[in-house]
Parts: structure tokens; sequence; C-alpha cells
């Protein structure tokens, strides 16, 4: 971070004007308080500080997250200058969120951890392909993404289910499994990832009037993503804009896969 370089100078003024002050003059308690005072005002200024470093100075990302962007249909079929963009984005987004995963059933730890990198991106890449071509794109809106390894009830569904968005308390909830084969398979797998974040920003497609005309154009009924989301009831305009999403580059990617072939 960013605020560590800058804390490093203060201490050892700090340092200095203690060891001063009991050799030399008591007066350098005055530079003594002023030191304290710079580092209580650094803490509180920490992540502003850090945010406007990274962005001008956005971080890379770890190679497990590179890693993954390859299993990303979406991402794969981006031009160079496009996954750059992408891949800034994505770096600053995880950046701008808190991430945590809640243990395993049976475990004997019962705090939710810190998620790795990877899970990190897991969550973020469905919101980063919403907005690559919009300016704001840090969904603001949710301050935090907690992640279990299996279904899970809610204080609000009471029922095991795969994915939860809370507007009020800033949150989203995933059942990571679920979450995972959205994702990396968005062809075969409900993009849950994608349909939360669509709901939660905004961000949708009123496109399909209803279920008749949704499943006409997709092939897909509402009871087959009631499942997938585990939920009674289906947000039509979200769940439209997940399939507009990424039915939009699919031509693309047939096209890739047929020039690797020829």
């Amino acid at each position: 971070m960013r605020t560590i370089h800058y804390a490093i100078p203060i201490v050892l003024f700090i340092i200095i004007c203690t060891v001063l002050m009991f050799l030399v003059d008591r007066d350098w308690a005055i530079g003594l308080g002023i030191g304290i005072i710079a580092l209580v005002g650094l803490y509180f200024l920490k992540n502003a500080i850090d945010w406007n470093y990274y962005l001008k100075h956005p971080p890379s990302l770890e190679i497990p997250v590179l890693k993954l962007l390859l299993d990303i249909p979406f991402y794969r079929q981006l031009n160079e200058p496009d996954k750059s963009k992408f891949e800034s984005r994505l770096a600053m987004f995880m950046i701008a969120h808190e991430y945590k995963m809640q243990p395993k059933r049976n475990s004997e730890d019962d705090e939710p951890m810190d998620a790795p990198e990877d899970l990190k991106a897991i969550c973020s890449v469905p919101a980063i392909m919403l907005t690559l071509d919009k300016e704001e794109y840090l969904m603001r809106e949710i301050e935090q993404i907690v992640l279990y390894n299996h279904p899970f009830p809610s204080p609000n569904y009471h029922q095991l289910h795969n994915s939860e968005s809370n507007k009020e308390d800033k949150v989203l909830i995933f059942s990571l499994p679920n979450l995972e084969k959205g994702v990396k398979e968005p062809f075969t797998y409900f993009d849950i990832g994608m349909y939360e974040w669509s709901r939660i920003s905004g961000n949708i497609d009123f496109t399909c009037q209803n279920w008749i005309n949704f499943k006409a154009i997709y092939g897909i009924d509402e009871e087959a993503l009631k499942l997938a989301i585990g939920l009674p009831l289906v947000d039509l305009p979200a769940v439209c804009k997940v399939m507009r999403v990424h039915y939009s580059y699919i031509h693309t990617l047939h096209m890739d896969h047929k020039a690797k072939l020829s």
C-alpha cells in the first residue's frame, strides 16, 4: 500500500523526536505531537491515498487471476486493447470491494475469511463484462460479496438458494460452485453473477416482454431459471440482460474457433 511509504518517514521522525526529548530538550515533545497527529491523519486517509495512487498506477493482476481469465469466453474474444482495459478495471474493482468466504459445513472455524484473488475475480468478472463499454464501472451500490461453498438460506429467503442481492446492506451473496459454473460456462449454465450485478445496478433489459417471449428467443423457460437461482421469483429484465450480453459475442467465438481449425 502506498500509505506505508508515507508512514515510514513519519515513524522515523517520531522516534527521533522521542530520543531527543529525553536526551536533549523536552521541547522536542512538540515535534513528537506533530508526528503522532500526522500518523493518525494518515491512518484515516489511507484508503483515499491508496485509491488515488491506484487510479494513476493500476496494479497488475496476480497469475491465478490471469489464468482464470483464459477460461472466460467473453474475455477470450476481446482484442488486445480491450483485454488490457478489462484487466485494469478488474484489478481496480477488486480493490474497491470486500470479499468474504463463509466456512465450510461442519467446519470448526465459524469466522468468515478473506477470499483469495482468483475467487474475488470470479465474483467480479460479470460486473466488468456488464460495464466494459461504460465510464462508470465500480458498482458502488455493493460493498461486500459473500461466498458460500454450497446453496444457502438467509433471513430474507429461508429456502436454499444460489444467489441473493441486498441493496440496503450493500451485499451480494453467492453459492460459489454455481457462480463459477455460470461465469466460466455461460452457454451451459446460467450466469447468476451477472444476474445479481445487473439487478443491483439497474443495468437491465426490457426487450423480453414476458416469459413466453423470452422462451421463444432463448429456448429457456422460467422454471429452469428458478432452479438455477433457487428462488420462486425471477427478475425477467435482469435475466434478459444476462442473455443479451452473452449472446452478443457468441458469433465472435464461433469465428475464432473456425479460424483455429482452418
